[in-house]
């Protein structure tokens, strides 16, 4: 008892070191038991990649060709790191045939994909920018690569698309997202995806489209949300710092304005469905031949309200466009925010945004919506999957079912 009561005392007369001590105790016991869950994980999972690489596969069959697309400075240069931790080993287990490329500059996935041959599958290692570029690089072939199934594993910082095709989190929870994102490639579940075609308009000299996946962004809320990590000194709440910081600053677009013809949503018809030749081709890890046999031939139907035309003009200080899908119809949304908001109602909508809580409706559900902006100030820009871009006039189209990505099996078509 009395020795007891002796480290009490100590512990008193010497708070500080005591506190610091427990501190650090927790901070270690919580890493430990951290990285025992993610060994449990990855045994488990090793195991079970090493069912399908231990399979058999006809002599005439040469193991799957799959092709990976690595940013390796995605997430502050952790993503090769974690690549070759988590995904590598279970993807090799499996059997399969591993090519990695690594993206040295902005734009060299988008190179590598259009001229990519000999690959039965793409893998994504990185963020929504590298994602992005891989997308565009895909459908700007002529060649019907797009059939060819296309895999996330997200890496990145922003993960908008790998978040929505396997359950996000942290720590463990993002080790076992990184597992069955590579599970998933190994197992051929897929889903198809929308996609947004985005075309210059008014341009003398032709420039090729931008394809993108979850929004196009203009306003004062998505600038401010770029510039959180100036603020990374506030750790976890430098997002709202950014708010805080930002929102009484004039350089920042508060004033969008333009005009918008737009045409209505539509599940297909004659007038906005392009039959494409048929291209003989022999597939080996994709035959999408059940597939074709059960689609509808949308040609032969006639919509008069397809190619029915509406205009708008819109003032807001936060514009966005993003694919849904409605009723079953894929379409385009077109959110707006208030013309004005005072300093502490910005910052107020801007930390409920960043909670998740986003409440900006959809004025405007379209097929296709020609952006003409209204003198724009110099240097502003518009936000195309988190990728910056000049504001000036475009066309976007819904693409309905462009994309085939592989997905957890819940989602798989």
């Amino acid at each position: 008892m009395e020795r007891i009561i002796k480290i009490g005392k100590t512990l008193r007369n010497n708070w500080k070191k005591s506190v610091l001590g427990a501190v650090v105790l927790y901070y270690g016991a919580a890493t430990a038991k951290e990285r025992y869950e993610i060994n449990i994980l990855m045994r488990a999972a090793c195991k079970e990649a090493a069912k399908y690489g231990d399979a058999l596969i006809p002599m005439d069959r040469n193991p799957t060709l799959i092709t990976i697309i690595l940013n390796p400075v995605a997430n502050k240069r952790k993503a090769k790191k974690d690549f070759e931790k988590y995904c590598e080993p279970l993807l090799h287990l499996a059997g399969l045939q591993v090519d990695v490329i690594q993206t040295t500059s902005e734009g060299h996935a988008k190179e590598i994909v259009e001229t990519l041959r000999g690959t039965e599958a793409i893998i994504v290692a990185g963020g929504d920018g590298t994602l992005s570029e891989t997308v565009t690089g895909l459908l700007r072939r002529n060649d019907d690569a797009n059939r060819f199934p296309l895999g996330v594993l997200p890496l990145g910082r922003t993960n908008s698309v790998g978040n929505t095709l396997f359950p996000r989190g942290d720590g463990v929870a993002k080790v076992k997202q990184l597992i069955e994102a590579c599970m998933a490639i190994v197992e051929n579940n897929t889903t198809w995806k929308n996609v947004m075609k985005i075309e210059p308009l008014n341009e003398e000299t032709p420039s090729k489209p931008i394809y993108a996946l979850n929004s196009m962004e203009w306003g004062a809320f998505r600038e401010t949300q770029a510039k959180k990590d100036k603020y990374w000194i506030y750790g976890p709440f430098r997002e709202y710092a950014s708010y805080i910081f930002n929102g009484y600053k004039n350089t920042l677009s508060w004033d969008c304005r333009g005009t918008i013809k737009y045409t209505p949503p539509c599940s297909g018809c004659s007038n906005c469905v392009v039959k494409k030749p048929e291209v003989k081709r022999k597939w080996t890890f994709f035959i999408p031949t059940k597939e074709a046999a059960s689609e509808t031939d949308l040609t032969t139907r006639i919509n008069p309200e397809c190619a029915t035309e509406s205009e708008m003009c819109f003032k807001t200080t936060d514009f966005i466009i993003q694919p849904q899908v409605s009723d079953g119809v894929p379409s385009l949304n077109v959110g707006l925010a208030k013309n004005s908001y005072s300093y502490f109602e910005f910052v107020s909508e801007g930390w409920r945004r960043a909670k998740g809580d986003d409440n900006r409706s959809a004025v405007v559900q379209a097929r296709t919506i020609e952006l003409q902006p209204q003198e724009p100030k110099p240097d502003v820009v518009i936000a195309i999957d988190q990728e910056e871009f000049e504001v000036k006039p475009v066309k976007i189209t819904i693409l309905p079912n462009k994309v085939k990505f592989f997905c957890r099996p819940e989602l798989k078509l």
